[in-house]
């Protein structure tokens, strides 16, 4: 009888206490994807994002996820900065040579856009997992792993 009633007391009791408790999982990003999604047709596409080391000019390569094509996109990038506001900078990137899949009319087409155009970029610190670049150009937004993908700055040339 006594293990009964505490039996009727203690698992009551660690039902409340589960209910208020939080349990945290943390994921370990690997592998950077962009996806563009086309609300029209309901389609969208997937690409793996992959940076070079860091050095004067960081080299962006897309790669098709979920096609049979699978050719890299590859982009030259140098990054600036105009501005700072506390954990956010304001700058551009600038691409010196793109070598876009003609086949992917969306890597083409952006590839086309990025040599006339320097994007204008906001890089805002998250936290020290997290980084958020949105270009207000074409309206991207990409939450980044610092640790993985970084350029190397410097001031823009106010022309």
């Amino acid at each position: 009888m006594k293990c009964q009633n505490a039996n009727n007391y203690f698992f009551p009791c660690l039902s409340a206490l589960t209910l208020f408790c939080t349990f945290m999982a943390q994921a370990h990003i690997e592998n950077t994807v962009i996806v563009n999604y086309d609300l029209n047709s309901g389609k969208n596409v997937h690409y793996e994002l992959i940076t070079s080391p860091l050095n004067k000019n960081t080299t962006v390569t897309l790669v098709p996820l979920e096609q049979s094509n699978k050719t890299p996109s590859t982009f030259k990038i140098a990054a600036c900065i105009n501005h700072y506001a506390g954990t956010s900078k304001q700058g551009e990137f600038h691409f010196s040579t793109t070598k876009t899949d003609q086949n992917d009319s969306r890597l083409a087409n952006f590839g086309s856009f990025v040599t006339e155009h320097n994007l204008h970029t906001w890089w805002i610190h998250l936290d020290a997992q997290q980084n958020l670049l949105f270009t207000q150009d074409v309206g991207g937004l990409l939450i980044t792993d610092p640790s993985a993908f970084t350029f190397s700055t410097k001031a823009c040339h106010q022309d």
